[in-house]
């Protein structure tokens, strides 16, 4: 894959694009790919979801609840597992094991 979208496209994990001349539409989930490995890429995020405390100081924990609140429990989900595959796109092309960042990226980039 040349980059994580089309990875996480691969899945069918990637709005519809219906766009003409300079109008961008983009709309919901596009469905192509293997159904069972977006199924499992997306059950693994309703699991991350039910894991999240409404009290969480956590800034992974904010954005999910921000993400819940303001798209529902199964956009969230659909959100969230494009989001891991597009993190686990990063993970295989540099060879490297996931390493939590907690706390903004950029203060951490700084010190």
């Amino acid at each position: 894959f040349a980059n994580a979208r089309q990875f996480a496209a691969y899945f069918g994990l990637v709005p519809k694009q219906n766009s003409s001349g300079e109008k961008v539409r983009l709309g919901k989930m596009s469905k192509h790919g293997d159904a069972y490995l977006r199924s499992l890429a997306i059950q693994g995020a309703h699991a991350v979801l039910r894991q999240v405390r409404a009290d969480s100081e956590d800034p992974d924990d904010r954005r999910l609840q921000r993400w819940v609140s303001r798209l529902g429990r199964k956009e969230a989900a659909v959100r969230l597992a494009n989001r891991n595959l597009r993190i686990i796109w990063v993970l295989l092309q540099n060879d490297q094991t996931y390493r939590r960042q907690v706390g903004n990226a950029q203060e951490a980039a700084m010190s």
